[in-house]
C-alpha cells in the first residue's frame, strides 16, 4: 500500500497558514498510511473547514490522492454558494485547463475587485502562459488580444497589494514576452519575498541571458542567498565567496566582460583562485586577447583545472584553434591526459567511502513511489538537480549518454529534482521527456539535500550493492562518464 509521501513531502516546503483545526486536520493526515485513509480524513473535515487557507490545503492533498473526487466537491460547494467568492476560486484553481482558469481570473477580478485570490488565480496562470512554449495557439492568441486590459488587471491588483510578488512576477512575463526590457526588469527589481524569487530564480537568469542586464541578480541574489543561510544550506561564514562565483556566473552568462574585469580588480583573490580560471579565459576571448585566454588555457590543463575532453569539446574555446599554438598545446594535453588515466582512476577510487546512505520514499512524475530500500542488491547512482541550476542541465546529458551505453540489470541511474517550487514540477517533467533521458526521474524534498549532506547541485554519488554511499562529486563535470565507468567498475568487484 502507497504512503502519502508524494503530497506529503512536496507540501512541506510550502506550508499555508493553517488555523487551529487546520493544523488538526493535517495532523490527522500525516498518520495516514495509504490513500484509503487519507480519504477518511479528508471526509471527516471537509465540511469543517472554513478558512480559505484551510481549504486550500485540503485541496492540495486531495488533488494528490482523488483529483476527481477533489473537483466534483469544489464544484458543488462553488454550486452551493454562488455568493462566496472563495469558492469560485477553489473550484477554478482545481481546473487542469489553463484556458479555464484564464477566463475564470478575469471574471472573477471583475465580479470581486477587492478579493485577493482572483488576482492570485490569474496572475499565476498569466505567467504560467507565457512561460509555455507548447501553450496552444489559441491560448497564446487570447494572451495576445487582451494585452492591455490584463496589463490593468495586474496593476489593479498592485494599487491593493503593492507587494505582491506574484502580481510583478505576471507583469515581468507581460513585459519580457513583448521584449520590453526595461519595464520587465523594473518589475524584477521589485520581486520582495524570497521564496518567491528563489521559486522564480530560473526565469531572473533566463533575462540576464536573453538580454545582457546583470542589474536583477545584483539586487535579487542577496535576498536568495539570505534565505538559504536561514536553511542551513549556505554557512554565514561563506556567504561571501558564494555570492562572488555566483555573480561572476552571472556576468558571464550576460557576456558583461567589461564589468567582470572591473569586478575581478575590485577583488584581486579572486584572480589568482582556480574556480574562476574558465570565466577568466572566457572575458580575455570576449575581450578580444585570445593569446591570454590560450596562455589560461594552457596553465588549466597543466593544472588539471581545465581537462582535455574539457577544452576539445568546449564551444566557447573554438575561437583559440585559429592561433598558431594552438594546435601544440593541445597535443600534449591529450598526451598527458592518456598518460594519466590510471593516475585518475586510482585518484578516484581513493576517495572511496561507505556510510549508509539515508533511505527515502519518493514519488515519479506518475505519483509511483520508488524506495531506496527496494533498490538493495544494486548500484544505485543519485544525481541531485533543480531546472534553475545550468550545471545540473549540462549534468543530465552526460548521465544519459553514459547510460545509453552502459546500461545494466545491476545498476540503476536516478535523477532526483530537489529545491525546486512545486509550481515548476510541470516544468521539471517537461524537461526530463522533451530530451527523452533515460534516467529514472523522481520528486524530491528540501529534506533530502540535509539527510545526504550536500549545499550545492548537481551532487551525485554511488551506493553499493549493501546501501552504503560509496563515492560522490559535487558539481558538473566534464569527465563524469569516465568517473561514472570507474565507479561501476569498483562496486561490482
Amino acid at each position: 500500500m502507497q504512503r502519502l509521501l508524494v503530497l506529503l513531502l512536496v507540501l512541506a516546503a510550502f506550508p499555508l497558514l493553517a488555523s487551529p483545526l487546520g493544523k488538526e486536520f493535517e495532523t490527522a493526515l500525516s498518520s495516514t498510511q495509504n490513500a484509503e485513509q487519507a480519504l477518511e480524513v479528508i471526509a471527516s473535515y471537509r465540511d469543517r473547514l472554513t478558512d480559505l487557507d484551510d481549504l486550500r490545503q485540503l485541496q492540495n492533498y486531495w488533488m494528490q490522492v482523488d483529483p476527481a473526487g477533489c473537483g466534483e466537491w469544489f464544484g458543488q460547494q462553488y454550486v452551493a454558494h454562488p455568493d462566496r467568492p472563495e469558492y469560485e476560486y477553489l473550484w477554478l484553481r482545481g481546473q487542469t485547463d489553463p484556458g479555464t482558469q484564464l477566463a475564470g481570473g478575469r471574471a472573477l477580478i471583475a465580479r470581486e475587485p477587492s478579493f485577493y485570490w482572483g488576482y492570485r488565480l490569474f496572475s499565476n496562470t498569466y505567467s504560467q502562459i507565457l512561460q509555455d512554449a507548447s501553450a496552444p495557439d489559441s491560448l497564446r492568441a487570447d494572451i495576445m488580444a487582451s494585452l492591455a486590459s490584463d496589463r490593468a488587471l495586474l496593476l489593479q491588483g498592485l494599487q491593493t497589494w503593492p507587494l505582491d510578488d506574484y502580481l510583478r512576477l505576471a507583469l515581468f512575463h507581460h513585459h519580457a514576452s513583448r521584449s520590453e526590457n526595461d519595464q520587465a526588469e523594473a518589475q524584477l527589481l521589485q520581486l520582495f519575498d524570497p521564496a518567491a524569487i528563489e521559486a522564480n530564480f530560473r526565469h531572473v537568469i533566463e533575462f540576464i541571458a536573453a538580454t545582457g542586464r546583470v542589474r536583477p541578480f545584483e539586487v535579487l541574489y542577496p535576498r536568495l542567498i539570505s534565505r538559504l543561510i536561514a536553511r542551513g544550506e549556505v554557512p554565514a561564514a561563506d556567504s561571501l565567496a558564494y555570492y562572488q562565483y555566483s555573480y561572476l556566473e552571472a556576468l558571464r552568462t550576460a557576456k558583461d566582460w567589461a564589468k567582470m574585469r572591473s569586478f575581478l580588480q575590485q577583488n584581486p583573490d579572486l584572480q589568482s583562485n582556480d574556480k574562476t580560471l574558465q570565466n577568466r579565459l572566457l572575458m580575455h576571448l570576449g575581450l578580444s586577447e585570445p593569446e591570454t585566454a590560450l596562455n589560461l588555457l594552457e596553465g588549466a590543463l597543466a593544472a588539471g583545472v581545465i581537462t582535455y575532453p574539457e577544452a576539445l569539446d568546449n564551444p566557447d574555446y573554438a575561437p583559440l584553434s585559429t592561433l598558431p599554438r594552438h594546435p601544440e598545446v593541445m597535443a600534449l594535453a591529450a598526451a598527458n591526459w592518456e598518460q594519466a588515466r590510471a593516475e585518475r582512476k586510482a585518484r578516484i577510487i581513493a576517495e572511496k567511502v561507505s556510510r549508509p546512505a539515508p533511505l527515502w520514499e519518493l514519488p515519479d512524475p506518475e505519483g509511483n513511489l520508488t524506495r531506496l530500500e527496494d533498490l538493495r542488491g544494486k548500484i544505485v547512482i543519485l544525481d541531485f538537480w533543480a531546472l534553475w541550476c545550468s550545471p545540473c542541465l549540462k549534468t543530465l546529458p552526460k548521465l544519459d549518454s553514459w547510460l545509453e551505453r552502459n546500461s545494466s540489470e545491476d545498476v540503476a541511474l536516478i535523477s532526483i529534482n530537489v529545491w525546486e517550487s512545486p509550481s515548476e514540477l510541470p516544468n521539471v517533467i517537461d524537461h526530463f521527456s522533451k530530451n527523452s533521458y533515460g534516467m529514472k526521474l523522481l520528486l524530491g524534498d528540501n529534506e533530502l539535500p540535509r539527510a545526504y549532506g550536500f549545499s550545492g547541485i548537481p551532487w551525485l554519488c554511488a551506493i553499493d550493492k549493501q546501501g552504503n554511499i560509496a563515492f560522490t562529486q559535487s558539481g558538473f563535470s566534464p569527465v563524469l562518464e569516465e568517473t561514472l565507468s570507474v565507479w561501476v567498475e569498483e562496486l561490482r568487484r
